[in-house]
């Protein structure tokens, strides 16, 4: 029965190893699966990486561990011979031939004699021993992954210590067989586009599909949430103009070679462009943005944008947008209804308040009723988080509120961030480097802890269903600081500092597992919470890093900065590959880029593409441009019918609304 029963799992572990094989085999995609120039970049850097056995170990990798039982007979999987190398298809691609990606393979030039001639005889051509199939059977009797890197007993101070890609895979995520699977589905989903992807792979019922929902989003907590009743009054649009002073004067786009001119409240569609054809539109809003958060609850085709705007546009000085300190003045949050198919933009929704400035806006998914459209939180520059209930509408209202549904706060400071970590408590982040938690519709803290020692500029909860929770927070004087909140005092780590100060918020990509945070001036990084000291660099930019964008559809990043550039970052090629040959395997693509004429009064918006090399040196780069351009925030729609759809402002207010490599 013993022997039936190991004969029995040995049997199943080389099935799922198949499947594994299967999933991480890379796949070509034709030019016509895509909108055509983003295409053509897809197809051309897809292929970039040459079909060797060497280039197969990071997906070699997740099958070893996930099944160390199954002994692998044929060494021509392993092995790396430049004379049988085939299909090198890029000239600046033939140094792949004398490069191996896994360090403990050395190969050995028969030409050249060895300075040890003893050791290159024990040693052999491949560098090291190849183990028997017997020496297997220790490992085989275990169905449990069993660590490689602890028997190397190799000393980890940095990630430049992993340079096997199995050793970094195990290192960064551990040897969980369900966890290891399902970065498999990414990396085979995922990484052979380099800048886009096909939207049936984030469909639950595709084989690709990954559930990486939070917790609060699964769970209906509608009559768990004790509300209040809110206080408001339906005004009239003449009303809320004196309330509310939007810019008066027009803009002048120009969009690749078309000019126009766009009022206050008015959209445009992409018109035709020499890079080929791409979907979506540009609206002017007339006022600064704060910040935005797409609805991912609602069913349908259409989505619902939250938009927070401020009437102090143009004047980044202005006292009324400080942070450190208690603010109370007119604003507004409105909720557009945006139709993919039609590229209808409309608003919704308009929410009018006393309460200052709102940024960190978040929609509540666990809030799901037949009458509301959702429960839309925000921190206010009042030092409190406020939660609106929005009620679904059939017309467009205006309605000023009084209080608000749920309101957060303390005396002792003001708060200046939150995210949910569970789905009825919230982590906040306070001015004065505090952290605490608080239940949904309570104002007393479940604890209170002392984090930082200047103004927490943002807190993200890094959840996951193979380990605890970590809650990552970034300050404004750039340290980076992990907890989990089971005991905050004694799990607290620094994970570094900034090069310079930080004000932009981090982001968590589940995908991967990493939170994405920028260095203070050009960089943009991110580092799994699991391996702290592993941090990726991800990209630069021309000019200081000023937002970021992740989705738990997908492992793409957006990050923009100071001078009007959009770039997307394809994370699965960064973390689930191994460190050799990085600037060869990964780039990033410049989407867009805005840029402003002082002397005509024109806006220019560059769609044409920009492939940039990756580089692991850190360049500061830092200068002056036009305030209106930066862009202020961007967002990813995390529905999974738009998985593809994002959002983009900058200081003019101006936003642009795509579908990532729509085709017709």
């Amino acid at each position: 029965m013993a022997k039936d029963g190991r004969a029995s799992k040995s049997k199943a572990s080389s099935g799922q190893r198949k499947t594994l094989d299967a999933f991480l085999t890379p796949k070509k995609t034709s030019p016509e699966e895509s909108a055509a120039s983003l295409a053509v970049l897809n197809a051309k850097y897809a292929r970039a990486r040459p079909k060797r056995s060497a280039s197969k170990k990071a997906s070699q990798a997740f099958a070893d561990m996930i099944d160390p039982s199954v002994v692998q007979v044929d060494d021509e999987d392993d092995d790396f011979d430049p004379a049988k190398e085939v299909e090198i298809e890029d000239d600046d691609m033939l140094e792949y031939q004398v490069t191996v990606e896994d360090s403990d393979i050395v190969e050995q030039d028969p030409n050249r004699k060895s300075s040890s001639p003893k050791k290159a005889k024990a040693v052999g051509k491949r560098g090291r021993k190849r183990k028997n199939a017997t020496e297997y059977d220790e490992d085989a009797k275990s169905t449990f992954p069993t660590s490689k890197l602890d028997n190397k007993r190799r000393i980890i101070r940095g990630l430049k210590d992993l340079t096997s890609a199995r050793d970094k895979i195990e290192r960064i995520y551990g040897l969980n067989e369900e966890k290891l699977l399902g970065l498999a589905k990414v990396k085979e989903s995922f990484e052979v586009g380099p800048f886009n992807f096909p939207l049936e792979n984030i469909q639950t019922d595709s084989q690709y599909y990954v559930d990486f929902d939070p917790i609060f989003s699964k769970e209906d907590v509608s009559s768990a949430l004790a509300l209040n009743h809110s206080q408001y009054n339906v005004i009239q649009e003449s009303e809320f103009n004196e309330l509310f002073a939007k810019r008066p004067s027009e803009l002048r786009i120009v969009i690749s070679d078309f000019e126009t001119h766009l009022h206050t409240d008015e959209k445009l569609e992409f018109p035709t462009l020499p890079c080929g054809k791409r979907t979506g539109l540009v609206y002017n809003t007339g006022a600064l943005v704060t910040d935005m958060a797409w609805l991912n609850t609602m069913e349908g085709d259409d989505s619902y944008l939250a938009i927070s705007m401020s009437q102090y546009l143009d004047d980044p000085i202005n006292p009324h947008l400080q942070l450190f300190s208690k603010e109370e003045h007119i604003s507004c949050i409105t909720i557009f209804r945006f139709s993919p198919n039609t590229l209808s933009f409309e608003k919704y929704h308009t929410i009018v308040h006393n309460f200052g400035e709102t940024w960190n806006l978040k929609w509540h998914e666990g809030y799901k009723t037949e009458s509301d459209l959702g429960l839309l939180g925000a921190v206010c520059q009042d030092g409190s988080v406020k939660f609106f209930k929005v009620e679904k509408c059939h017309s467009y209202e205006i309605r000023m509120y009084e209080n608000a549904s749920i309101t957060i706060s303390i005396p002792q400071s003001l708060i200046s961030c939150f995210d949910f970590c569970s789905p009825t408590s919230i982590v906040c982040g306070f001015k004065n480097g505090n952290v605490a938690e608080f239940e949904l519709g309570s104002n007393i803290p479940s604890y209170y802890y002392k984090i930082h020692d200047s103004y927490i500029i943002s807190v993200v909860t890094a959840y996951s269903n193979y380990e605890d929770t970590v809650i990552n927070t970034v300050s404004v004087d750039g340290y980076i600081s992990a907890f989990n909140q089971k005991d905050v005092r004694t799990t607290k780590c620094i994970v570094g500092r900034a090069r310079g100060g930080n004000n932009i918020p981090v982001v968590y990509c589940p995908q991967v597992y990493s939170v994405a945070h920028s260095d203070g001036v050009n960089s943009v990084k991110a580092y799994p919470p699991r391996a702290i000291f592993a941090s990726h660099q991800i990209c630069q930019h021309e000019n200081t890093v000023s937002s970021l964008a992740a989705s738990r559809r997908h492992p793409f990043l957006l990050s923009g900065s100071a001078d009007g550039t959009l770039i997307i970052n394809n994370l699965a090629r960064r973390f689930l590959t191994g460190i050799k040959n990085n600037t060869n395997v990964y780039k990033y693509l410049k989407l867009w880029k805005w840029d402003y004429s002082p002397t005509e009064d024109k806006y220019w918006l560059d769609p044409n593409y920009e492939v940039f090399n990756f580089s692991v040196n850190e360049v500061s780069k830092a200068r002056i441009d036009p305030h209106g351009v930066n862009i202020s925030c961007v967002k990813w729609n995390e529905k999974a019918r738009t998985g593809k759809l994002y959002a983009f402002v900058n200081n003019a207010g101006l936003l642009v609304i795509e579908e990532l490599g729509k085709s017709d």
